[in-house]
């Protein structure tokens, strides 16, 4: 009887916590965003969202810099895009840090070593829209047909192996 009331009231916290209206679902397609790189970073201009869908195999990574687990992630995704970046593979880091916080991107981003595009979501219209409970680190993994394939909140070290083979397959997909 305990096991079955515990069991209903996973069931309905999980139910509960579900955002009816989240856009990175597995299957879908995400919106087709722009966001600005965050001053000094290690791209300049906007990251068009758009160019990818359907083209190449993305990952979007949302962090902040309060955030000790998306310290440890970032590297993580550096160095897998090092590996597939000629076969096609894009990361974008979308910058959850507000206007009290966004200074504090940009030395993290060059300590850290990353050369990918790190952006800045100020207005929170693109995590609204693909990580509305704000969770961080925050992963989606888009296919190469525009497709989210993959979605994750957190990070530990433990999932390295599990993650870099992942993200192998995603870009072996569709090829």
């Amino acid at each position: 009887m305990r096991r079955a009331i515990a069991a209903s009231f996973a069931l309905l916290l999980l139910a509960a916590s579900s955002a009816p209206n989240a856009h990175a679902r597995v299957g879908a397609r995400p919106p087709a965003f722009t966001l600005p790189s965050i001053p000094g970073g290690p791209v300049s201009g906007r990251f068009e969202m758009g160019e990818h869908l359907g083209e190449h195999p993305v990952v979007i990574i949302f962090w902040a810099s309060w955030c000790d687990p998306c310290k440890q992630q970032l590297p993580l995704y550096q160095r897998l895009y090092e590996r597939f970046e000629d076969d096609g593979l894009q990361v974008v880091a979308v910058s959850m840090d507000g206007p009290e916080t966004i200074s504090r991107t940009t030395p993290i981003v060059r300590r850290l070593g990353l050369t990918f595009p790190v952006v800045s979501d100020l207005d929170t219209a693109v995590t609204s829209r693909l990580n509305p409970r704000r969770g961080a680190p925050f992963t989606v993994w888009v296919d190469r047909a525009g497709r989210i394939v993959h979605e994750r909140e957190g990070f530990t070290l433990a999932e390295r192996n599990d993650i870099a083979r992942g993200v192998a397959a995603l870009v072996r997909r569709g090829r």
